[in-house]
């Protein structure tokens, strides 16, 4: 990740689409130690973790937050 300077479009790694990395939503990454941008838009994102957590029913149940890193 770069200095957090602005808003950076992104492409997503499922479907191609482009997708905003906010400036809040790269704050929220820096303060996790995230070290790299997100690979999937919010769409993208909330299929590949219903498939990797299959007992998981809801997103809601998901400690992260999803507006903060994909704000619509």
């Amino acid at each position: 990740m770069d200095c957090g300077c602005g808003p950076k479009i992104l492409i997503c790694v499922e479907c191609g689409q482009e997708f905003v990395f906010t400036v809040n939503a790269q704050e929220y990454f820096a303060e996790r130690g995230y070290t790299e941008d997100p690979k999937r838009c919010k769409h993208c994102y909330m299929i590949h973790k219903r498939d990797k957590r299959p007992n998981s029913t809801s997103m809601e149940a998901e400690k992260v937050n999803l507006d903060a890193i994909y704000p619509e």
